[in-house]
């Protein structure tokens, strides 16, 4: 069957069909780029990454294009997605495109006026080049089946050079890893399991990776757990767990044993959620498909330590979208004002609905002030059960509080209280946490006069 000239029973390539579901799975999701590649299974893993990244680096231009040569109009029927993919190849990527799929043929119809916007856009100067954030691989060690000891020996087993880590001060720490060469590791300054190996390092096929034994963790993202510190045998409420590194690390702190509620309200998520548990031998954990919002205490009792991660705009994530802040195609005022709205009802949730918890973690992937610290202000200022505890004490080593907002005068007392980690300064994500701590009945809530 054959329709304009074009041959339907050519089908688009998969790997393309692949690429164009995890874009969309990342823009609508905040989903993990390297994990969604990984679970497709495609054989050319780096071909695919590569146009996933590349399609999410240029995708304010990619809609800015769309709309100048007006392809979604004419051709109703195209899914937006795959398009985007098809336009990068063609723009960015190999700068060619074969085939005699519609879509591909579609794509080529348009191919001299695609390549004159942007030339125009070029020609403006209003091209806007990705930042280039190079930071290294962190591998957590999943200490329910493995020690850090023998993790170090199994490298080193393979042909890695341990490099000892003899710093104390952060900078020289950052200097260290960000020389590392291509066959050495070391140990992280903050996180005690916590490895370090250069950035671009692949272990997805490893069988360590496969079997659970280590879990490719960024350093940041390691950080709301650590601070949470939950004791062995207390009760721990992971409210947003999916998909699951910093509550497998949970189980982790607590040697398996006591009790963690991972919620997830989605199906999908929850699913893969449930099965990284069975994965990692995260035995303690129990997962709760529900809308966290409905959870109470007399469900949910005992709870000693809440950890909160929402969603959020993941602004700082530097493998989905890597433009300056004014420009980044996520600030969109709307979007953040209803994320904003959801961060702080949830928080509020926790802190008032668990009468027995007496520490909370609240932390985003975002570098955003409206999700983080404009949070915590507009919650501290109606809940005077909790103070605002200084996280850096929290860490064993001083950490770069290196944000510096147009908010810094009216958020100064909270903004030192609270972790920002900064991909160009820290060579992790983008990272906000904060931590709330229940006060003692005769004790006040010192937030604007406890010493720093």
């Amino acid at each position: 069957m054959q329709e304009n000239g074009f041959k339907h029973s050519v089908k688009v390539p998969r790997l393309y069909k692949i690429a164009a579901k995890i874009v969309q799975q990342v823009r609508e999701e905040g989903a993990s780029i390297k994990h969604l590649v990984y679970q497709a299974k495609h054989p050319n893993y780096p071909a695919i990454l590569a146009l996933v990244t590349q399609t999410l680096q240029n995708g304010k231009h990619l809609d800015y294009i769309l709309r100048k040569s007006k392809i979604l109009m004419n051709e109703a029927r195209f899914d937006p997605w795959l398009a985007r993919i098809l336009i990068t190849e063609l723009l960015w990527g190999k700068k060619r495109l074969a085939g005699d799929a519609k879509p591909i043929q579609t794509i080529l119809s348009y191919e001299t006026k695609l390549k004159s916007i942007l030339d125009k856009l070029i020609e403006s100067k209003e091209i806007i080049k990705p930042k280039k954030v190079t930071k290294p691989r962190y591998v957590r060690i999943n200490t329910l089946v493995m020690t850090v000891a023998d993790a170090i020996n199994g490298f080193r087993d393979e042909g890695w050079i341990f490099v000892r880590n003899n710093h104390t001060v952060y900078e020289d720490f950052l200097q260290m890893i960000r020389t590392l060469e291509e066959n050495q590791f070391t140990t992280d300054l903050h996180v005690p399991d916590l490895l370090v190996f250069p950035q671009g390092t692949n272990f997805y096929t490893h069988p360590c990776y496969q079997d659970g034994s280590i879990i490719l963790q960024d350093k940041a993202s390691c950080i709301p757990a650590l601070l949470l510190n939950p004791t062995p045998n207390s009760v721990v409420l992971d409210m947003c767990a999916a998909p699951g590194m910093k509550t497998s690390q949970l189980a982790a702190a607590m040697n398996n044993e006591g009790l963690v509620y991972a919620v997830e309200k989605d199906q999908r998520r929850f699913q893969s959620l449930t099965q990284i548990m069975e994965t990692v031998g995260a035995t303690c954990v129990k997962t709760v498909n529900r809308d966290v919002l409905t959870l109470s205490d007399k469900e949910f009792p005992d709870v000693e330590y809440i950890l909160l991660d929402p969603s959020c705009t993941g602004s700082g994530m530097t493998d989905r979208l890597m433009y300056d802040d004014n420009t980044d195609e996520q600030r969109n005022a709307e979007r953040i004002e209803k994320l904003a709205g959801f961060q702080k009802k949830i928080l509020y949730h926790a802190l008032k609905n668990f009468p027995k918890v007496k520490r909370i973690v609240y932390s985003t992937c975002s570098i955003y002030p409206e999700e983080n610290e404009m949070i915590v202000k507009k919650v501290m200022e109606n809940c005077k059960n909790f103070k605002l505890k200084n996280a850096r004490k929290g860490l064993k080593t001083k950490w770069i509080n290196s944000m510096n907002n147009e908010n810094d005068g009216e958020y100064k007392k909270i903004l030192k209280r609270c972790i920002y980690a900064k991909p160009e300064v820290d060579l992790t994500n983008g990272f906000f946490v904060a931590v709330f701590e229940r006060i003692t009945p005769k004790e006040e809530n010192k937030m604007e006069v406890e010493s720093e």
